[in-house]
């Protein structure tokens, strides 16, 4: 007989437990008038918005997962460029700039010189290495500059 109550004793808390989860679990809605629920502001939220704050008051976590997405940049081009410098040429000083008439400008990386005699448009090329990166070369010299396109 003792075990007939502890069991009707379980049951009635268990569902006791029960009808209060329910009543816990209810929604912002349900638990506020139409009136305290539009003065509070919450009809501005949308369905997403309002799931969450249902979610949150009734204790229920949410996980978040990043995802990460990765875009893959178009890979520029590495084959050789010849053209030609737009204007005067008078060498390289550790912080010059190269405009070619294809439109491209080159920085120098290095701190290197090359003192050149005055040239108009001289003929360049530039070419790529996986150690080093671009060079440039202007046409007469067997100097190499180190450079990085800017434009």
């Amino acid at each position: 007989m003792k075990s007939f109550h502890l069991f009707l004793l379980a049951f009635f808390a268990a569902g006791t437990l029960h009808a209060q989860q329910e009543t816990s679990a209810q929604s912002i809605e349900q638990r506020m008038s139409p009136a305290e629920f539009k003065a509070a502001g919450l009809d501005k939220l949308n369905k997403a918005e309002l799931q969450q704050l249902n979610n949150w008051i009734n204790g229920v976590k949410t996980v978040y997962v990043e995802k990460r997405v990765e875009v893959e940049k178009p890979k520029e081009s590495t084959e050789d460029i010849n053209s030609q410098l737009v204007g005067e040429f008078r060498g390289w000083r550790g912080n010059t700039t190269f405009t070619l008439q294809n439109g491209q400008v080159w920085q120098q990386m290095d701190n290197t010189e090359l003192f050149a005699s005055k040239q108009m448009n001289p003929k360049v090329r530039l070419a790529y290495s996986s150690f080093s990166g671009w060079k440039l070369q202007v046409d007469g010299y067997n100097s190499w500059v180190k450079v990085k396109r800017v434009k």
